[in-house]
């Protein structure tokens, strides 16, 4: 009885794993044999026999069309295994996606460089998968916040004009490589689990300000955006040729 509640939970109905148990170890026996076996009227046996087929829980003997075999237990039971785990995965991303459809809209302005650098910092901490940004200054500030990210096994991908020094090991960094003490510092983008967005600037009279916000077209918009330019880069060092 123990195997049988085993299989029940593995989602065999009551009857098929009454059937299965007949079957394993056996000779192929017919949907009578079986009926009588387990003491179960025909009509019952035949409609769950079909179920077992489509579901490879047995298989029907080469030739000998009205017998039935039990699927090898290994062979079963590492299929199962295979849906579950797709299952599993499918029913992961789908309820991130509906968690985050449910949620209401984020949108925050904000003005300043030290309240972008706050705002900045604290959508990285709560960064759980991978992490896009591009910016044209020095990210020193957050050195210890990349550690902490790597160590939780979050991917930081960054893109760059200027050479700002970041730590590979920390970040997989992307850069033409231009000098940046020469340059007065203007932007920032960021994308952090493909859910959250940052963008800020100087403006035309160096005040920054920018917004943060969860709107699916704006983390679209900038995923795509950093991912472009490091592509042309890639594109360049491969091919020698500037591309625009």
């Amino acid at each position: 009885m123990k195997l049988q509640e085993t299989l029940e939970h593995l989602n065999f109905s009551r009857l098929e794993a009454q059937i299965y148990m007949a079957l394993i170890g056996s000779e192929p026996m017919s949907a009578y044999q079986l009926a009588k076996k387990i003491a179960i009227a025909r009509p019952s046996i035949y409609n769950a026999l079909e179920h077992m087929l489509d579901k490879g829980m047995v298989e029907l003997v080469p030739d000998q069309t009205a017998l039935y075999a039990a699927q090898e237990p290994e062979v079963l039971l590492g299929r199962m295994q295979a849906e579950m785990t797709a299952n599993l995965s499918l029913a992961r991303q789908q309820l991130e996606e509906y968690e985050t459809a449910k949620q209401p809209e984020v949108h925050f302005v904000f003005r300043g460089f030290e309240t972008a650098m706050a705002r900045a910092g604290k959508l990285l901490e709560d960064a759980r998968e991978e992490v896009y940004l591009n910016a044209d200054f020095d990210l020193s500030r957050f050195a210890e916040t990349f550690h902490r990210l790597k160590k939780k096994g979050v991917r930081i991908v960054a893109f760059s004009f200027y050479d700002l020094g970041l730590n590979r090991e920390d970040v997989e960094f992307y850069t033409h490589g231009g000098m940046l003490t020469a340059h007065q510092p203007s932007r920032l983008m960021l994308v952090t689990d493909r859910q959250m967005t940052l963008t800020a600037d100087c403006g035309a009279f160096a005040n920054w300000s920018g917004t943060v916000s969860n709107n699916g077209l704006m983390v679209k918009i900038l995923s795509e955006h950093i991912q472009h330019d490091i592509t042309l880069l890639q594109l360049q060092e491969k091919y020698g040729l500037e591309m625009h």
